[in-house]
């Protein structure tokens, strides 16, 4: 098995991580409401899913893709640009409003990392041209 499935697989028996998909209306038509559990408190992360990834009701799926959008949000300098790397209308004032709900819990989710760096175990490279362990994932 892959050492980044099996750290993964770790993190979620350890911190006891779910992820299941919300019945919230989405807050943009590209986003798609996912809730998580992560120590015992649940926090809903609004994901792109364009490759159809929550489709396949991976846990481990799941949880790159849950992590990579708060990857994401979190490296982003401030709410516009944020809007501008994901296609997003910065009009949008839920759209806003979740920026700032989520960047208020970023650190509470990040102290459940080692180092306290939120990780999700996959490159880039590998997510975006279907590659090594995303492409096993995606089968």
């Amino acid at each position: 098995m892959h050492p980044e499935i099996i750290n993964i697989h770790n993190l979620i028996a350890t911190r006891g991580i779910t992820t299941w998909l919300s019945k919230v209306c989405p807050i943009d038509k590209n986003l798609i409401p996912v809730l998580l559990k992560i120590n015992n408190k649940t926090y809903t992360v609004h994901v792109m899913d364009e490759y159809e990834d929550l489709n396949h009701y991976n846990p481990v799926l799941n949880f790159i893709i849950v992590f990579r959008a708060l990857v994401t949000l979190h490296e982003s300098e401030d709410f516009l640009i944020w809007c501008k790397q994901e296609g997003l209308n910065p009009d949008n004032h839920k759209l806003l409003n979740y920026y700032k709900d989520t960047i208020s819990s970023i650190d509470e989710i990040k102290s459940c990392f080692p180092n306290n760096e939120i990780d999700y175990f996959i490159s880039d490279l590998d997510f975006q041209l279907n590659a090594g362990v995303m492409q096993f994932l995606r089968m």
